[in-house]
């Protein structure tokens, strides 16, 4: 498929030849003419597929190709269009040529095929009739163009969507809009579009908040709203509802779906000139806070549709440590706005370290708030710059969702300018999150070699060494990202966990307070001072910090991976014995929360202790298990333990070794890291056409059209 700056080239500058091929010679004069009117200067006619060939072989010879080719399909005749895309995708002279086909309803059946071999639109052969019905198809084909911004992949996913809605196939059309909207969030059609998917799959609510977005995006579009209605015709906005936003606008907030504004600050002046402001700017509900530790609270269980305007520094819970908790807690669909005229350069290291909030010196203006706040809604929601979009992809990886992920920086990749060096950066982080870690090592280490640095950095750079099992690399790294940023808290527990492992308990203790001092109910803190308490076998100590945790499956897996590098070591005593420690410190009066603790650790004793050969003992710890604890437990433990139990019975009876899971990192991964910067490579972007299979499977009778392949033998210059 041909690429945005030649599609630029051909549509807008005007400045490359182009194809028309057409078996009516009036229809194509027609065409031809309509063409010129636009201010073409270079149109090449063809009766037949033979003579679009020869018009290619003698371009080859001039080195000037034509850009894009608009044909008939021509499958009566003795070449057909699918052969000449086949041959423009297998000439390299050619790759870059675009392709249109001319289609009857009987055609239709060739279109999944040439969709997947990257054609850009295609076009009912019933508007091609006549001059007027022509002209409407060719301004509608270059108003796609160019509102895609001559993006070939939008073009294509456009007509796609047309086709699936005359189809009425609805959920494929809902699927392909939001791939269109991942593409390119703040595309306003794309937005328009996926509005009208979700109404015609029964989600007004849903099409009432993107088609406010893409008017609030292009006022334009107002026009439109009229049409978008559910499959019982039932109007997404009423008439009335339409001329109001005509009159006065689109409001910011109700484009983003926003109902509230948290206003946090000790200064009652202040939230009452934010409030002033707000009012002014639309917002329905305004809720003040004057301490951070009742904002938190409340934005634990109400965050949605919010938008928080944040004083640094405050009683209760600093900003700092609000911002560092809802991070943590998963809440990043808050935009955050820091006002503040004390923000020191540690304090702009982390809220950059965070990428989670605008900062805004005071004294505030309403001039400057308003544009500040726009900025930051729009950012959160569509973000247009390559910033913007890492800062999307780092939430979902935060949340775990990968694939979101990893859609959203390949559609980005592909067609936005992004510097090499965030390119190698955001492809380790979600080489990271897929537990590809040389490769994600050797990412980093080609982006430190252009120059990649500060606080995220080399903290992304001792998460990677940690999970490859280099405790003093990360610690090293981690050191670094510190001297930037000293007052994160994860990293300071990542820090204390990182010192664990290399078994000094005494440098954990100490960066594990100094995490305390910052929050000392942040659930991280806490974590660490229980693993650390563990670690030395003070039961009591831990056991207290346990107890104020929702959650100790952060500290399972802190076991797990300390129990399997000791044992890796061979040194399995001491993994069986920080299991125990922990069962003894588990507190009694837990949370509900906190009901799958003993299961856990309880089978991961028993595993430990098969590791070590103990067989016998690890069959009786396992048998030892609650059978309604297991059935309370998340995820699939009772499985696990059902398995495991049928394993070591086996092993014991016929005498075999019973195979545990060994650590994923060896040695010799260890070493080739060292290496890896050598031939480190950018990841390649895949296309999203592929998520233009929902057209449809294609056809035999296509594939049987392009089984040979056209002659072709280029004229020598």
């Amino acid at each position: 498929m041909s690429n945005q700056s030649q599609l630029r080239k051909a549509f807008e500058a005007k400045e490359s030849s182009i194809v028309i091929a057409y078996p009516n010679g009036t229809i194509r004069g027609q065409i031809t003419a309509i063409f010129k009117e636009l201010g073409f200067k270079s149109i090449l006619g063809a009766s037949e597929i033979s003579d679009i060939v020869a018009i290619l072989q003698e371009s080859i010879a001039s080195g000037k190709p034509p850009a894009w080719i608009l044909t008939c399909m021509y499958l009566d005749g003795k070449a057909n269009a699918l052969q000449l895309q086949q041959l423009l995708n297998s000439t390299p002279e050619l790759k870059q040529i675009a392709c249109s086909f001319i289609t009857t309803a009987e055609e239709e059946f060739t279109i999944p095929l040439a969709v997947e071999r990257g054609l850009l639109s295609w076009h009912p052969a019933e508007s091609f009739t006549q001059g007027d019905a022509i002209r409407k198809e060719l301004n509608s084909f270059f108003s796609i163009i160019t509102r895609h911004d001559f993006n070939p992949e939008m073009v294509a996913m456009t007509y796609a969507c047309t086709m699936l809605r005359s189809k009425a196939k609805y959920a494929e059309l809902k699927r392909l809009s939001g791939v269109m909207l991942e593409f390119k969030s703040d595309n306003p059609y794309a937005l328009l579009g996926y509005a009208d998917a979700l109404a015609l799959n029964g989600d007004l609510a849903g099409a009432r908040r993107y088609a406010t977005q893409a008017v609030w995006s292009n006022k334009e579009l107002l026009s439109q709203l009229g049409w978008l209605k559910s499959l019982d015709q039932t109007p997404v906005f009423t008439p009335s509802e339409i001329q109001a936003m005509e009159a006065k606008g689109t409001s910011l907030f109700s484009a983003f779906g926003i109902q509230n504004c948290i206003i946090l600050d000790p200064d009652a002046a202040a939230r009452k000139h934010l409030r002033n402001v707000l009012t002014g700017m639309g917002v329905q509900e305004i809720i003040e806070f004057e301490n951070g530790l009742s904002a938190w609270e409340h934005l634990e269980k109400n965050h949605r549709n919010t938008i928080m305007i944040c004083e640094w520094k405050l009683p209760g819970l600093s900003g700092m440590a609000l911002l560092q908790r809802m991070q943590q807690a998963g809440i990043h669909d808050v935009p955050v706005i820091i006002s503040s005229a004390q923000l020191g350069q540690m304090d702009v290291g982390l809220v950059e370290e965070l990428g989670s909030a605008v900062l805004l010196q005071k004294p505030l203006t309403m001039e400057s708030l308003e544009s500040d706040i726009r900025t930051a809604m729009k950012e959160e929601h569509l973000p247009s710059s390559f910033k913007g979009v890492i800062r999307k992809i780092r939430h979902l990886l935060r949340k775990h969702d990968i694939q979101s992920a990893k859609k959203i920086w390949e559609a980005s990749a592909a067609q936005m300018v992004i510097p090499d060096l965030h390119r190698r950066v955001v492809s380790a982080e979600i080489l990271l999150a897929e537990a590809k870690l040389e490769d994600a090592y050797g990412e980093a280490i080609a982006a430190e070699k252009l120059g990649a640095k500060g606080a995220y950095f080399f903290n992304l750079l001792g998460k990677i060494s940690f999970a490859l099992g280099d405790f003093d690399g990360s610690a090293s790294w981690f050191e670094k990202a510190n001297e930037e940023v000293a007052i994160n808290i994860e990293r300071l527990t990542d820090m204390a966990t990182v010192e664990l492992h290399r078994g000094d308990t005494g440098k954990a203790a100490e960066v594990t307070a100094s995490a305390a001092s910052i929050d000392a109910m942040n659930p991280k803190v806490l974590e660490a001072q229980a693993m650390v308490a563990l670690e030395k076998g003070h039961s009591e100590d831990a056991s207290a910090a346990m107890a104020q945790l929702n959650d100790l499956m952060n500290i399972v897996g802190h076991l797990n991976n300390r129990a399997v590098a000791m044992a890796w070591k061979g040194d399995h005593d001491r993994g069986i014995s920080l299991y125990r420690e922990a069962l003894s410190a588990a507190p009694k009066a837990a949370p509900k929360d906190q009901k799958s603790f003993a299961p856990f650790v309880t089978y991961n004793l028993a595993l430990a202790l098969a590791r070590k050969g103990d067989l016998e003992l690890a069959e009786k710890t396992v048998a030892g298990l609650d059978p309604l604890a297991l059935a309370t437990a998340e995820g699939r433990l009772s499985m696990k333990v059902s398995g495991f139990k049928s394993r070591i019975k086996d092993a014991i009876k016929t005498g075999k070794k019973l195979e545990i899971d060994t650590p994923k990192t060896s040695d010799v991964s260890k070493k080739r890291i060292l290496n890896l910067h050598k031939n480190a490579t950018a990841a390649k972007a895949a296309s999203l056409v592929k998520e233009l299979k929902v057209l449809g499977t294609i056809d035999y009778r296509a594939l049987k059209l392009v089984e040979k392949p056209l002659r072709f033998n280029p004229k020598k210059a």
